[in-house]
């Protein structure tokens, strides 16, 4: 038994690395993608996968139509979106809203140390 274990151990190491240096970078970048792809709709600006600048004027199940220049509208797949392009007012806005949740967990903190110090001096008083 122990002999089984001894010849074991390298491949079992070899399988927790596999799942966090691959498999797990790997989920999470399919996920992200997969938010992304669904948080589109119409007036935000992407790049395509190959290159192409535009701005989402519909989407119809699995295909978006896309502006790219004036009276110019393209078709393509929604899987081909590369990436949403963020302006300097989508940043600001993202940046308040984790500001925001910052602020709300120092106050959670604040308030969990706050009853956590009247339970321990209730219980020392009780003593």
């Amino acid at each position: 038994m122990e002999n089984v274990v001894q010849m074991a151990w390298p491949f079992i190491l070899m399988g927790v690395i596999f799942y966090f240096m691959i498999y797990r970078p790997q989920k999470r970048d399919q996920k992200k993608r997969a938010n992304m792809l669904d948080s589109l709709k119409v007036g935000t600006r992407i790049v395509t996968i190959g290159g192409i600048f535009g701005e989402i004027a519909k989407i119809k199940d699995d295909r978006i139509r896309i502006k790219v220049a004036e009276d110019v509208e393209i078709w393509i797949r929604r899987a081909a979106v590369g990436t949403v392009i963020t302006t300097e007012l989508q940043k600001a806005a993202k940046e308040e809203k984790s500001e925001a949740k910052a602020e709300e967990k120092v106050e959670e903190t604040k308030a969990d140390a706050a009853e956590e110090a009247k339970e321990t001096a209730a219980s020392e008083a009780s003593k």
